[in-house]
């Protein structure tokens, strides 16, 4: 389930290059947000709005949900329940990798409603592994408002990637920001961890 154009860009490249590719069927739903809000709120309507997004796209062969929009992880497990089949949250396999580089982890979030519920997660992950974490945003302002604008866009997330200190990892928690990770990693000495491409390779997993 994809909220934005350049999510199902950044996913169908991604998956192209898996050395084991993984089938998908991706549905955007462009309503799902508003790219300039500075706020969201998990509540029922916004719940609402999201099953019956997920119900019309469904043909009914699906073995698993993918939620690429990160603004909604936080009903993934209600989804979950309601659809009866897996519901992955877009940021679950980086942030359990990122616990295991140290305890400091940048947290790359270009939509602000969404650092909330991706630093909730990775608190609860670090606490499921018994590990201590200190989240550090790694941005500031609405990036995602011009993700449409590729340069704009990579240099937003490189010149952060340039300025964080005294961390052991960075997430780029969300979809969008794949196609850039490589150039991003070139800003700093710091391992550089793609939500995208660790929920991709977790699900081509045979086991998954």
């Amino acid at each position: 389930m994809h909220a934005a154009p350049v999510s199902v860009g950044a996913t169908k490249s991604a998956i192209e290059r898996l050395p084991h590719p993984i089938e998908a069927r991706h549905a955007l739903v462009t309503d799902l947000v508003d790219p300039s809000a500075t706020s969201f709120t998990e509540d029922d309507e916004a719940f609402g709005k999201l099953e019956r997004a997920v119900a019309t796209n469904r043909r009914g062969d699906e073995t698993r949900v993918v939620l690429s929009c990160s603004v909604y992880n936080g009903f993934a497990n209600r989804l979950q329940s309601s659809l009866g089949i897996p519901v992955e949250r877009s940021d679950d396999a980086a942030l359990r990798e990122a616990v295991t580089f140290g305890p400091r982890v940048a947290l790359a979030v270009s939509y602000p409603p969404s650092y909330a519920i991706i630093e909730s997660h990775l608190r609860a992950v670090a606490a499921e592994a018994g590990l201590p974490v200190t989240p550090v945003s790694l941005l500031s302002g609405n990036a995602f408002a011009f993700a449409g604008d590729p340069v704009r866009y990579a240099a937003a997330l490189e010149e952060a990637a340039a300025l964080a200190r005294d961390v052991d990892c960075a997430v780029l928690a969300q979809f969008s920001m794949d196609p850039y990770a490589t150039e991003v990693a070139g800003r700093t000495q710091i391992p550089v961890l793609s939500a995208l491409a660790a929920c991709l390779e977790r699900l081509a997993l045979p086991s998954v």
